[in-house]
């Protein structure tokens, strides 16, 4: 939330608001992505792949040559192996990202295509449905702002009046000022 300070820094105190909260956000959806509940695990190397940048991730990486998944055998049958192992890759080299960058999420394995394509992948579901809830819950600081309408509703004449019209819908009432607190 920003803290209370003078209205000139609202911008900067924003922004770095929103850089925290996208950055949160991206390690999140990795993190949730490089579980079993979301991401179909054989060897683990593929929920294991997840990483995001200013780029498309490139599906090139080969899991016969990144230990410990080269040593272990996939069953290929739908089933996860018994030394399958799931640990996110590249959760620590992701970097900062800039409020109104574009951001990248992808899989690094080669088979990721085929991966996502399978009956147990639940990322499709996961970005329909727990995705929103997720960008709900972290994109919680929402400044509010008091905007008072002077000038439709002062009753009689006065100097300090800058706006003559009517109103519109329920600010069209000449008898009252209106007060509005919007979250945006």
């Amino acid at each position: 939330m920003a803290t209370a300070r003078a209205i000139n820094n609202i911008i900067p105190d924003l922004e770095g608001n929103l850089e925290r909260d996208l950055n949160t956000l991206v390690r999140a959806v990795i993190t949730d992505l490089s579980t079993e509940e979301n991401s179909p695990v054989d060897t683990g190397f593929f929920a294991s792949s997840w990483t995001a940048g200013t780029q498309r991730p490139r599906p090139d990486e080969a899991r016969e040559s990144v230990a410990p998944w080269s040593n272990i055998k996939p069953t290929r049958r739908g089933a996860r192996s018994s030394q399958a192992k799931v640990e996110p890759r590249f959760i620590n080299s992701i970097p900062n990202f800039k409020p109104f960058s574009k951001v990248f999420i992808g899989n690094r394995s080669q088979y990721a295509a085929r991966a996502l394509a399978s009956p147990r992948s639940k990322i499709p579901q996961y970005v329909q449905s727990d995705l929103r809830n997720l960008i709900n819950q972290i994109f919680t600081d929402k400044p509010k702002l008091g905007i008072a309408a002077f000038g439709t509703g002062v009753r009689g004449k006065s100097d300090n009046v800058r706006f003559t019209g009517g109103g519109i819908g329920q600010f069209s009432d000449p008898s009252s000022v209106f007060v509005d607190y919007e979250t945006l």
